[in-house]
Protein backbone atom coordinates (compact mmCIF):
# COMPACT_ATOMS: atom_id res chain seq x y z
CA UNK A 1 0.00 0.00 0.00
CA UNK A 2 1.10 3.55 -0.55
CA UNK A 3 2.45 5.74 2.67
CA UNK A 4 0.57 9.39 2.39
CA UNK A 5 4.57 11.09 2.08
CA UNK A 6 4.52 8.19 -1.15
CA UNK A 7 1.68 9.59 -2.73
CA UNK A 8 2.38 13.16 -1.52
CA UNK A 9 6.33 13.52 -3.31
CA UNK A 10 4.56 11.36 -6.16
CA UNK A 11 2.72 14.51 -6.95
CA UNK A 12 5.85 16.56 -6.97
CA UNK A 13 7.15 16.25 -11.21
CA UNK A 14 11.00 15.47 -10.66
CA UNK A 15 13.17 16.72 -13.21
CA UNK A 16 16.41 14.28 -12.05
CA UNK A 17 17.32 11.51 -9.36
CA UNK A 18 20.92 11.38 -8.64
CA UNK A 19 23.31 9.12 -6.49
CA UNK A 20 26.13 10.73 -4.88
CA UNK A 21 28.94 8.71 -2.74
CA UNK A 22 32.13 10.07 -1.45
CA UNK A 23 35.55 8.20 -1.57
CA UNK A 24 37.09 5.62 0.83
CA UNK A 25 39.97 7.77 1.73
CA UNK A 26 37.78 10.86 2.81
CA UNK A 27 36.08 10.04 6.00
CA UNK A 28 33.11 12.60 6.67
CA UNK A 29 31.14 12.49 9.64
CA UNK A 30 27.08 12.91 8.94
CA UNK A 31 27.20 16.90 8.97
CA UNK A 32 29.90 17.44 6.54
CA UNK A 33 28.27 15.24 4.35
CA UNK A 34 25.56 16.89 4.37
CA UNK A 35 27.08 20.43 3.80
CA UNK A 36 28.27 18.71 0.81
CA UNK A 37 24.99 17.98 -1.11
CA UNK A 38 23.52 21.22 0.34
CA UNK A 39 26.89 23.22 -1.12
CA UNK A 40 26.64 21.17 -4.50
CA UNK A 41 23.31 21.97 -4.47
CA UNK A 42 23.77 25.31 -4.21
CA UNK A 43 27.00 26.03 -6.75
CA UNK A 44 24.47 24.31 -8.96
CA UNK A 45 21.44 26.49 -8.96
CA UNK A 46 23.29 29.54 -8.67
CA UNK A 47 25.74 28.67 -11.96
CA UNK A 48 23.56 26.46 -13.64
CA UNK A 49 20.04 27.61 -13.20
CA UNK A 50 21.25 30.94 -11.79
CA UNK A 51 18.20 30.51 -9.03
CA UNK A 52 18.44 30.80 -5.45
CA UNK A 53 18.60 27.08 -3.92
CA UNK A 54 15.83 27.95 -1.80
CA UNK A 55 13.65 27.95 -5.33
CA UNK A 56 15.59 24.30 -6.07
CA UNK A 57 12.68 21.30 -4.55
CA UNK A 58 14.44 18.48 -3.44
CA UNK A 59 14.58 15.13 -1.41
CA UNK A 60 17.81 13.49 0.00
CA UNK A 61 17.32 9.60 1.23
CA UNK A 62 20.39 8.82 3.10
CA UNK A 63 22.02 4.88 2.97
CA UNK A 64 25.17 3.05 3.66
CA UNK A 65 26.53 0.24 0.86
CA UNK A 66 26.49 -2.58 0.61
CA UNK A 67 30.16 -3.04 -0.36
CA UNK A 68 32.38 -1.54 2.50
CA UNK A 69 29.61 0.21 4.04
CA UNK A 70 30.30 3.23 2.23
CA UNK A 71 27.76 6.74 2.77
CA UNK A 72 25.99 7.63 -0.27
CA UNK A 73 22.59 9.75 -0.67
CA UNK A 74 20.26 9.22 -3.79
CA UNK A 75 18.37 12.91 -4.65
CA UNK A 76 15.13 13.95 -6.11
CA UNK A 77 15.19 17.32 -7.72
CA UNK A 78 12.60 19.72 -9.31
CA UNK A 79 11.37 23.37 -9.82
CA UNK A 80 14.61 23.21 -12.68
CA UNK A 81 14.07 25.45 -15.39
CA UNK A 82 12.58 23.96 -18.48
CA UNK A 83 15.68 25.00 -20.75
CA UNK A 84 17.96 23.04 -18.75
CA UNK A 85 16.00 19.78 -18.15
CA UNK A 86 18.17 17.72 -20.05
CA UNK A 87 20.87 14.70 -20.40
CA UNK A 88 23.61 17.80 -20.83
CA UNK A 89 22.35 19.12 -17.20
CA UNK A 90 23.02 15.86 -15.74
CA UNK A 91 26.31 15.81 -16.85
CA UNK A 92 27.19 19.00 -15.66
CA UNK A 93 26.09 18.20 -12.17
CA UNK A 94 28.13 15.34 -12.04
CA UNK A 95 31.15 16.84 -13.40
CA UNK A 96 30.66 19.24 -10.54
CA UNK A 97 30.12 16.49 -7.70
CA UNK A 98 33.18 14.22 -9.33
CA UNK A 99 36.19 17.17 -9.94
CA UNK A 100 37.76 19.42 -7.62
CA UNK A 101 36.24 22.56 -6.69
CA UNK A 102 36.87 25.56 -4.38
CA UNK A 103 35.63 24.18 -0.79
CA UNK A 104 36.95 26.75 1.81
CA UNK A 105 39.63 28.66 2.54
CA UNK A 106 42.75 26.88 5.57
CA UNK A 107 45.50 29.06 6.59
CA UNK A 108 44.96 31.21 4.04
CA UNK A 109 45.26 29.11 1.22
CA UNK A 110 42.22 28.04 -1.03
CA UNK A 111 41.41 24.19 -0.47
CA UNK A 112 39.61 22.22 -3.25
CA UNK A 113 37.71 19.15 -2.76
CA UNK A 114 36.11 16.53 -5.12
CA UNK A 115 34.26 14.10 -3.00
CA UNK A 116 33.48 10.78 -4.92
CA UNK A 117 31.24 9.26 -8.12
CA UNK A 118 27.40 10.80 -9.01
CA UNK A 119 24.83 8.89 -10.98
CA UNK A 120 22.97 11.88 -12.49
CA UNK A 121 20.33 11.20 -14.98
CA UNK A 122 16.75 12.33 -16.11
CA UNK A 123 13.25 11.42 -13.36
CA UNK A 124 11.81 8.54 -15.44
CA UNK A 125 8.54 8.06 -12.95
CA UNK A 126 8.29 4.23 -14.72
CA UNK A 127 11.73 3.62 -12.92
CA UNK A 128 10.34 3.79 -9.19
CA UNK A 129 12.53 6.63 -7.63
CA UNK A 130 10.15 8.13 -5.31
CA UNK A 131 9.41 4.39 -4.19
CA UNK A 132 12.71 3.90 -3.92
CA UNK A 133 13.16 6.58 -1.57
CA UNK A 134 10.29 5.79 0.54
CA UNK A 135 11.95 2.16 0.65
CA UNK A 136 11.55 0.79 4.10
CA UNK A 137 9.24 3.31 5.45
CA UNK A 138 6.50 1.42 7.21
CA UNK A 139 3.52 0.89 4.90
CA UNK A 140 5.18 1.78 1.83
CA UNK A 141 5.35 -0.36 -1.46
CA UNK A 142 8.52 -1.84 -0.81
CA UNK A 143 8.26 -5.05 0.27
CA UNK A 144 10.29 -6.19 3.56
CA UNK A 145 9.99 -9.95 2.30
CA UNK A 146 11.78 -9.31 -1.28
CA UNK A 147 14.56 -7.42 0.59
CA UNK A 148 18.31 -9.10 1.57
CA UNK A 149 19.53 -9.10 4.64
CA UNK A 150 21.76 -6.30 3.86
CA UNK A 151 18.90 -4.16 2.96
CA UNK A 152 17.30 -4.24 6.17
CA UNK A 153 20.43 -3.80 8.02
CA UNK A 154 21.17 -0.45 6.35
CA UNK A 155 17.48 0.67 7.80
CA UNK A 156 18.77 0.07 11.24
CA UNK A 157 21.74 2.86 10.46
CA UNK A 158 21.23 5.55 12.39
CA UNK A 159 22.87 7.95 9.86
CA UNK A 160 21.84 6.94 7.20
CA UNK A 161 18.24 5.72 7.55
CA UNK A 162 17.10 9.24 6.85
CA UNK A 163 14.62 10.80 3.99
CA UNK A 164 14.97 14.72 4.17
CA UNK A 165 12.69 16.77 2.14
CA UNK A 166 13.75 20.65 1.28
CA UNK A 167 11.47 23.29 2.50
CA UNK A 168 10.35 23.82 -1.26
CA UNK A 169 9.51 20.52 -1.84
CA UNK A 170 6.99 20.50 1.42
CA UNK A 171 5.86 23.84 0.16
CA UNK A 172 5.14 21.91 -3.40
CA UNK A 173 3.64 18.64 -1.63
CA UNK A 174 1.30 21.28 0.01
CA UNK A 175 -0.21 22.76 -2.88
CA UNK A 176 -0.74 19.99 -5.07
CA UNK A 177 -3.06 18.26 -2.56
CA UNK A 178 -4.65 21.73 -2.19
CA UNK A 179 -4.77 22.44 -5.78
CA UNK A 180 -5.30 18.54 -6.45
CA UNK A 181 -2.95 18.70 -9.44
CA UNK A 182 0.48 17.98 -10.42
CA UNK A 183 2.85 20.85 -10.60
CA UNK A 184 4.88 21.58 -14.00
CA UNK A 185 8.19 22.47 -14.17
CA UNK A 186 9.59 26.09 -13.75
CA UNK A 187 8.78 27.83 -17.43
Amino acid sequence: METALEWQLKLIRWDFFATLTWDEVEKTGVCMRRNHVNAWLNRWAIHICGLNLRHIAWATRWERGEIGDRPHCHLLISRVPRRLISINTAHWMKSMWQHKHPCGCENGAIQTCSHGLARVRLYDPSRGGVEYMCKGKVGGNWSYSSANAYELKKFNSVDCDALYISPRAQQEMVEARTVARRLSPVD
